[in-house]
C-alpha cells in the first residue's frame, strides 16, 4: 500500500464521518424542535463524542518519511466502510461530496458558517465585558452600602442602609445569571470552532447557497 493511497483512504473516510455528521445534526434539530431531552442527551453525550474522536483521528497525513502500517489502514478502511453500510452510503455518493468539497474550497458554505460562529463568539464576549462592567460598579454600590451599614449606630440608619442593600444584591444576582448564560453561550461556540465538523459539513454546497438559504431563514 502507497503512501498516497494511504492518505486518499484518510480523505476518504474523512468525508464519509462529515456526511455522518450531516445526517446527526438533522437529526439534533429534530429532537430540540420535539422537545426529545432524553434522545437529545444521549446523542450529544455520547454518539457524537464516538464521531468526533474518529474525525480528529483521521484528519492527518501521512508524511514521506513516515512509517506505513499497512494493517491499520486495511481496518480503517473496513471500518469506514461499515458505518457507510450502516448509513446507507455509497461510494459513489461519497466520492461525490469530496469532488464538491473540492470544488467549493476556500468558498463553500463552511467558510459562511465559520466566520458567523467567530462573529456570535466576538459579539458574546463583548456582553460579556459589558455585564462584567456593570457587576463590577454593582458590587462597588454593595461595598459602600455595607460599609455605611457597619458604622451606622442608630437603629434607623442600619434599617435604610438594610432597605438599600436589598435591591443592589438583587441586581447584582440577575446579573450574575447573565454573565453565566452568555459564558455557556461563548463555550458553547468555542468548541463549535474547535470541533470543526459544525462548519465543514456545510463545505459541499456554495458559499452564495449557504448565505441565501440563511436570509432565508433569518426572514421566517
Amino acid at each position: 500500500m502507497e503512501r498516497k493511497e494511504c492518505n486518499e483512504i484518510l480523505k476518504f473516510s474523512t468525508e464519509v464521518i462529515l456526511q455522518v455528521f450531516v445526517k446527526i445534526n438533522k437529526r439534533v434539530e429534530e429532537l430540540k424542535s420535539n422537545d426529545e431531552i432524553s434522545a437529545l442527551e444521549i446523542l450529544q453525550n455520547e454518539v457524537i463524542p464516538k464521531y468526533e474522536k474518529l474525525y480528529k483521528g483521521l484528519k492527518t497525513e501521512i508524511k514521506d518519511d513516515e512509517e506505513i502500517d499497512i494493517e491499520k489502514f486495511e481496518n480503517i478502511k473496513k471500518y469506514i466502510y461499515d458505518i457507510m453500510r450502516e448509513n446507507s452510503f455509497t461510494e459513489e455518493f461519497i466520492r461525490t461530496q469530496m469532488k464538491l468539497r473540492e470544488k467549493f474550497q476556500g468558498e463553500s458554505g463552511a467558510e459562511v458558517v465559520k466566520k458567523l460562529f467567530e462573529y456570535e463568539k466576538k459579539q458574546m464576549e463583548n456582553t460579556k465585558y459589558n455585564l462584567l462592567d456593570k457587576v463590577n460598579k454593582v458590587l462597588d454600590r454593595e461595598d459602600k452600602l455595607a460599609m455605611d451599614l457597619k458604622n451606622a449606630i442608630q437603629e434607623e440608619e442600619q434599617i435604610e442602609c438594610i432597605y438599600k442593600l436589598q435591591p443592589v444584591r438583587e441586581e447584582y444576582r440577575a446579573l450574575e445569571e447573565k454573565v453565566l448564560r452568555v459564558q455557556k453561550n461563548i463555550d458553547d461556540l468555542k468548541k463549535k470552532l474547535d470541533s470543526e465538523w459544525t462548519y465543514e459539513i456545510y463545505g459541499t454546497i456554495s458559499k452564495d447557497e449557504m448565505l441565501n438559504t440563511y436570509n432565508q431563514t433569518m426572514k421566517k
